[in-house]
């Protein structure tokens, strides 16, 4: 009884040993494997970005993490830039907060629009919000003869807003003079200690509806950091625990 001619038959090994010796395909399979190693410590992203690794920092240069895939930041309308606790913007961008996040705007610099920071209006250091725009603090003089003092502005929930300076005789003098100057705006108030620069915190929030993640604000000093948190971070129902620094594992 005839047989019928056998098909090709298929050698993993002498495949293998094909691919190795071939110059353009051991090239070939050597980027493959530089791509996979490469794509180690990524987590998945939507939308075909790049993903955010999780190691840190998350991305590169000039992208921020964003729901999982790293996106471009700094620039107008863009989120802003995070490096450890600090937030930027390109130039001379302003990052604010706004109900979507901080974001960074063309404003705060004087002569510009004020910024909408979480419902307040600021500026950057150097100006103050009158009628809307940012206008130069250095006519705001207590005494010529005095020294320049930098004041916290803050708002009610004590969340820092900016820093103006002033020229007085005395710290006491120039929480005064910041006081009575007319720069401060409605639930605004000086934060006590003068040349106290804004700190970007981050804090570690729990709510009983999201469990505990890590958030961020901007204050003058530890309890403010607090106070800002629980009331602008929290929600209606409000946290269960709030701490400073970032949520660990």
């Amino acid at each position: 009884m005839s047989r019928a001619p056998a098909g090709p038959s298929f050698n993993l090994r002498t495949r293998t040993f094909i691919v190795l010796k071939n110059p353009s395909l051991r090239a070939l399979l050597m980027l493959c494997m530089v791509i996979l190693a490469g794509c180690d410590g990524c987590q998945g992203g939507g939308g075909g970005g790049i993903p955010c690794r999780t190691t840190n920092p998350p991305c590169d240069s000039g992208m921020v993490c964003n729901s999982g895939t790293c996106v471009p930041c700094g620039a107008e309308g863009a989120a802003c830039c995070v490096s450890g606790a600090t937030t930027s913007c390109n130039g001379t961008l302003m990052c604010v907060m706004e109900s979507a996040g901080e974001r960074c705007r063309n404003c705060g610099d004087v002569g510009e629009a004020c910024c909408n920071s979480s419902g307040s209006q600021v500026c950057n250091t150097g100006g103050v919000c009158i009628g809307g725009s940012c206008q130069s603090v250095a006519a705001l003089t207590c005494d010529d003869s005095g020294s320049i003092f930098n004041v916290g502005i803050q708002d009610m929930n004590l969340c820092a807003l900016r820093v103006v300076a002033v020229r007085a005789t005395s710290a006491a003098n120039a929480l005064s003079c910041a006081t009575n100057s007319g720069m401060l705006g409605a639930g605004e108030q000086v934060y006590e200690i003068p040349n106290t620069p804004i700190t970007d915190y981050e804090m570690c929030v729990e709510t009983e509806s999201e469990g505990r993640h890590t958030t961020s604000v901007r204050a003058f000093g530890d309890y403010e950091a607090q106070r800002c948190t629980r009331w602008t971070r929290c929600g209606d129902a409000g946290c269960t625990s709030v701490a400073l620094g970032a949520c660990g594992p």
